[in-house]
C-alpha cells in the first residue's frame, strides 16, 4: 500500500499491514475485518503489549487456527510525506506474537467478535530463557549484551542507551533476562547527567531504551500541546489539521498530594546504613529532597521549583525533609572488591550509597508528583519516554496569568495507549499519563505556620474506677 502524504483530519491513520502468520506458515490479512487496535507502552515495563479486536465471519480462530503461538506483522502510520522508522509503528521486520485469545463471542449474522492479545517476541523469550553467567564492565554495555545475545533475548531492534559511568561485576544465577537488566538499572550511574541513578529500561514501538529520567528531562520538548480551544483554523478559514494535532482533547489531574505517603516512601528523606564486611565498618548516608533538588534535571529545566514547601513545622521545628528516620535502608557491602586467587578486581559493588536513596526518591517524585491523564488526537510519532509541554489555562478569577504554572510546563510521558478505531468513525486517539517531579514558576511560600496555631490544650485524664457519666469533672493529670 502506498502511504498517503496528506493528512485529512486530526487522528487519521493508515493500517499499511496487519497479517497473522499461523504455526503452519499460512498468512492471513486481517486489515479489512479490524474493529480496533490498542498498543500499550509504559516506561516501567520491559516490553510493549496490545490487543486487536476483529469482526470475523470465517472463524479464523478455528480454521487458521489461532492457538496462541502466531506471529503478527503490523504497520500503522499517520499520513506523512516521508515515513521514517521514528514516525511510524512498524513490526514488519520484527513481528509481534499473538499469545492469547481474550474474547470470542457471537455478534449475529454468522459473525463473531474476536479479541487477540499480543506482545513483543522479547517478552516471550524472557519467559523461556535464563541468564546464568558473570559479566563485568559498564552496565549499559552489559544490558546490550543480554539484549543481543542469541541465547537470551536475540533482539534486533534499535537500542537507545545512555552511557553509564561506573564499572560493575555481577553474577546472574539462572535469572530471567529482564530481571537481570532491572538489577542493572538499580546500580547504574549516568556518565553525562550528574551521576543520576534514575535508570529505566523499557520498550516502545520505536525500540528499547536504557536511560535516566534526567536525560529525558534534559531534552527539548518533543511536542507542545495546548488546552482544547475548539477547531483551529488557518488563514483561509479552513480547519488546520496539523494545529489540531497539538490540541488537548481533555485532561484530568490524577495525583493527590499525600504528605504521609511521601514521607513513608522515602521520597522526601531517608537514611542508609551500610555494613562493610571487608573493612568491618558501619557507614551512614542521609538524603533529602530539597538539598538534592539542584542535582537532578527536571522537566521545566531552569524554571523548576520544588513541589513541597520549605516551611518549618512549629511543633517539631523541622522541615518535612528533616525526618530521615521515617525511611531507613540497611545494606551490606564489600568495599568493591572481588576476591580471587592472586589478585583483586576493583569495581563498584552494589553501589547503593550512590544509587539507592536518590533513585528511590526520583521514581517516587514522578509517581507521586504532578500526574495527569491526557487525551490527544493520535499520531504515530509520539512514544512513552518523550518529553512534552502542556499549556493549560489558569482557572482562577483571582489571577491575571494566562496559564496555570502549577499544571502547565514540561512533562514526561510515563504511560501511553494508542487506540486505532476502524468501526464507525475512523479515529486514532492517544490516552497518556504524564508526570513531573517539580512545578514551574515561583516557589511555594515557606514563611511557616504561626506558632499561635499550635495545640495548647493540657494533658488530662478521667478517673472511671467508681463509674463515670457525662458531665463529671475531669481529673487534671
Amino acid at each position: 500500500m502506498v502511504a498517503k502524504s496528506e493528512l485529512q483530519f486530526a487522528g487519521e491513520f493508515l493500517i499499511d499491514e496487519c497479517t497473522i502468520i499461523s504455526t503452519t506458515g499460512k498468512p492471513f490479512d486481517i486489515r479489512d475485518i479490524i474493529e480496533e487496535v490498542n498498543i500499550y507502552e509504559n516506561i516501567y515495563t520491559s516490553s510493549v503489549s496490545g490487543s486487536i479486536l476483529v469482526k470475523d465471519t470465517s472463524n479464523i480462530v478455528m480454521n487458521l487456527p489461532i492457538v496462541g503461538q502466531e506471529r503478527l506483522t503490523l504497520k500503522i502510520l499517520t499520513p506523512q510525506e516521508k515515513p521514517e522508522p521514528e514516525t511510524t509503528i512498524d513490526y514488519t521486520i520484527s513481528p509481534l506474537m499473538i499469545y492469547k485469545v481474550n474474547l470470542q463471542e457471537s455478534s449475529g449474522e454468522g459473525a463473531q467478535i474476536v479479541s487477540l492479545q499480543f506482545g513483543s517476541l522479547e517478552g516471550l523469550r524472557n519467559n523461556t530463557t535464563k541468564v546464568s553467567q558473570s559479566y563485568s564492565g559498564q552496565p549499559s554495555e552489559i544490558v546490550e549484551k543480554i539484549l543481543r545475545d542469541e541465547s537470551y533475548l536475540r533482539s534486533k531492534k534499535v537500542f537507545y542507551y545512555e552511557p553509564t559511568a561506573n564499572n560493575v561485576k555481577v553474577v546472574f544465577p539462572n535469572i530471567k533476562p529482564f530481571r537481570c537488566i532491572k538489577h542493572l538499572t538499580k546500580i547504574s550511574n549516568s556518565q553525562s547527567n550528574n551521576s543520576s541513578p534514575s535508570y529505566l529500561f523499557y520498550e516502545t514501538t520505536k525500540g528499547f531504551h536504557f536511560r535516566t529520567f534526567d536525560s529525558i528531562c534534559r531534552e527539548n520538548p518533543k511536542f507542545f500541546f495546548k488546552e482544547n480551544v475548539g477547531s483551529q483554523l488557518n488563514k483561509e478559514g479552513v480547519i488546520d489539521v496539523r494545529a489540531n494535532l497539538d490540541t488537548i482533547v481533555n485532561f484530568s489531574i490524577v495525583s493527590a498530594k499525600d504528605t504521609v505517603k511521601n514521607i513513608e516512601s522515602g521520597m522526601l528523606s531517608s537514611k542508609l546504613l551500610t555494613h562493610d564486611v571487608y573493612n568491618k565498618r558501619l557507614d551512614l548516608y542521609k538524603y533529602d529532597y530539597l538539598s538534592n533538588f539542584d542535582n537532578d534535571i527536571h522537566p521545566d529545566n531552569g524554571e523548576a521549583t520544588p513541589i513541597i514547601s520549605e516551611a518549618i513545622d512549629p511543633d517539631t521545628n523541622k522541615s518535612l525533609t528533616e525526618n530521615e528516620d521515617a525511611k531507613i535502608f540497611v545494606s551490606s557491602t564489600a568495599s568493591g572488591y572481588s576476591f580471587s586467587e592472586g589478585s583483586n578486581y576493583p569495581y563498584q559493588s552494589d553501589n547503593k550509597n550512590q544509587t539507592l536513596q536518590r533513585r528511590n526518591s526520583r521514581i517516587q517524585q514522578f509517581d507521586k508528583g504532578m500526574t495527569l491523564n491526557v487525551e490527544i488526537n493520535g499520531q504515530t510519532f509520539i512514544q512513552a519516554g518523550d518529553k512534552i509541554n502542556l499549556d493549560i489555562g489558569a482557572s482562577s478569577g483571582r489571577t491575571d496569568d494566562r496559564l496555570d504554572d502549577n499544571v502547565s510546563g514540561g512533562y514526561v510521558v510515563t504511560h501511553l495507549r494508542h487506540t486505532f478505531t476502524q468501526s464507525g468513525q475512523l479515529k486514532h486517539k492517544i490516552i497518556m499519563r504524564v508526570a513531573k517531579d517539580s512545578k514551574k514558576g515561583k516557589k511555594i511560600p515557606h514563611e511557616g505556620i504561626p506558632s499561635t496555631y499550635s495545640d495548647s490544650n493540657k494533658s488530662r485524664s478521667v478517673n472511671i474506677s467508681a463509674g463515670y457519666s457525662a458531665g463529671d469533672d475531669y481529673i487534671v493529670g
